[in-house]
């Protein structure tokens, strides 16, 4: 199913004109629950080559609470049942069988015993996204290669102090290797639930974004603002960059910290490759909404976080690529 964006509330280029020079076209994923097959581009999709193990990450890990993935994606089943569940007069949302699982959960034995590290060697990386040419437009590098993949391990880094997945990025010929579906055992425990995205069919749609604001020039800066100030409905980041899961463009919104040039370890540019969020949209970005879902069905909520991802506080992951090397390690920073 497309999406549609609508016409947005300001005209960047046209209030700003320097901005003209400045754009970038970014493509909006619009993740949806779904089946994705190997020959489709998807979040959490299956495909790997059949002569390659699977990639595992070695670190020291630190997590929240051990589980497996089909622990995870049963809890998350047994959720959505119940939301869907009327209220009125119901004692319990659960069924006894759904009760004695999710109390299963909640042993101790799960929690956080750091030391036993044993527990957690060697932990299976997560499919993230796979995304191919085809469907998403300005992915680097497409003159070597028609296909990205995306992974990521379940775990916190204590050693390097990333509070956010370890990201690996692999870029693939696919002529060049016999590929099958594939996917992490059911078994595989996982750190942090909330690192494991569930599988999402995908819907391209080319947007065009404008840098942060702390990336501009100052008299633009001062000039934005200026503008701000007298209009009461204006607000720079919310027009400027699509929200919710993304690739290329300018990257996602920053929050935490004020933007940067964000470097790869050669020196070269890191450029925006893939912007891995918490939600889809919220209150201040309800603007970006796709035009088919302007209906009653806007009103469920869950649509905004339906890839089950949630990055330390409901932030996003940016992660950056060498403009030069596409064998050079991402660049990561929560924003």
């Amino acid at each position: 199913m497309p999406f549609t964006r609508p016409d947005r509330s300001f005209d960047l280029a046209a209030m700003f004109p320097e901005l003209a020079t400045l754009d970038r076209t970014a493509v909006r994923l619009h993740p949806r629950h779904g089946n994705p097959t190997a020959e489709q581009s998807s979040i959490g999709g299956p495909l790997w080559p059949s002569d390659e193990p699977w990639p595992t990450c070695s670190a020291s890990h630190e997590w929240d609470s051990l589980k497996t993935l089909d622990e995870v994606f049963e809890y998350r089943r047994i959720m959505n049942l119940a939301w869907s569940r009327p209220r009125a007069g119901t004692p319990d949302l659960f069924t006894t069988e759904e009760r004695a699982f999710l109390d299963a959960l909640r042993e101790p034995e799960r929690g956080n015993p750091w030391r036993d590290e044993s527990r957690t060697a060697n932990a299976p990386l997560l499919p993230v996204a796979q995304l191919f040419t085809r469907d998403v437009a300005g992915l680097p590098f497409s003159e070597r290669f028609d296909l990205l993949q995306v992974l990521w391990c379940p775990y916190d880094h204590p050693d390097t102090e990333d509070y956010w997945p370890a990201v690996q990025l692999l870029w693939r010929d696919t002529t060049q290797s016999v590929f099958k579906p594939m996917y992490p055992a059911g078994s595989t425990q996982v750190g942090f639930e909330e690192y494991v995205p569930s599988p999402c069919v995908l819907a391209p749609e080319e947007v065009t974004e404008y840098p942060d604001m702390n990336l501009l020039s100052p008299e633009l800066r001062d000039e934005i603002k200026a503008t701000s100030d007298q209009v009461d409905t204006f607000e720079y980041h919310d027009n400027a960059l699509a929200p919710g899961w993304k690739a290329n463009g300018h990257g996602a919104a920053w929050m935490i910290i004020d933007a940067y040039d964000v470097r790869c370890e050669c020196g070269a540019e890191a450029r925006p490759l893939l912007s891995a969020t918490s939600g889809e949209m919220g209150p201040s970005t309800s603007h970006w909404t796709p035009l088919e879902d302007r209906d009653g069905a806007a009103e469920d909520t869950r649509r905004y976080a339906s890839v089950d991802v949630y990055l330390g506080r409901g932030y996003d992951l940016q992660i950056f690529h060498c403009g030069l090397d596409p064998e050079h390690p991402p660049v990561m920073e929560m924003s």
